[in-house]
């Protein structure tokens, strides 16, 4: 059993015993921070009111954990959870690298053409950066099955 646990501060990462309810650096109340909604998230970045905003590990009260499983499985490769969640920036990286990686692949291996010289410099980045996507939607799985997926929420104006 551990006599001094501490945890960290979502907002400013600052470090403190976990009896505290009020971070003493930003002032987040961590007792109004579990009523945070992710809507109220999604709207505050939409704003660009990006002050407002905190990702926190876990569902809010109105994400359902079980569909942004599934969605990640399923999904996952092409952003589906984060647009899911609010996280558009995000989705919109997995999303466009993973239609580069499926028209190469198509390119490549349906139509049997080879790249040569610089086309094939461009191909192999353009398949690294799909590889880290993938790669990056494999931890995503596993984030979300472990409730460790960063999700933004912003508490009601």
């Amino acid at each position: 059993m551990r006599i001094f646990e501490n945890k960290r501060c979502p907002r400013c990462n600052l470090k403190m015993p976990k009896e505290v309810m009020t971070c003493p650096k930003c002032r987040l109340n961590y007792l109004k921070f579990d009523l945070a909604t992710n809507v109220e998230g999604k709207n505050a970045l939409k704003l660009g009111e990006t002050d407002r905003v905190v990702y926190r590990s876990g569902c809010p009260s109105d994400i359902v954990r079980w569909k942004l499983l599934l969605l990640t499985i399923f999904l996952g490769f092409i952003g589906v959870h984060n647009y899911y969640v609010g996280r558009t920036k995000r989705g919109v990286f997995f999303t466009i690298f993973c239609i580069i990686g499926i028209v190469n692949a198509i390119i490549t291996g349906i139509l049997r053409v080879e790249p040569s010289g610089e086309l094939w410099e461009i191909f192999t980045f353009l398949v690294l950066i799909w590889g880290i996507v993938i790669f990056l939607w494999i931890i995503d799985i596993f984030k979300v099955a472990l409730n460790k997926f960063k999700i933004p929420v912003s508490l009601p104006r």
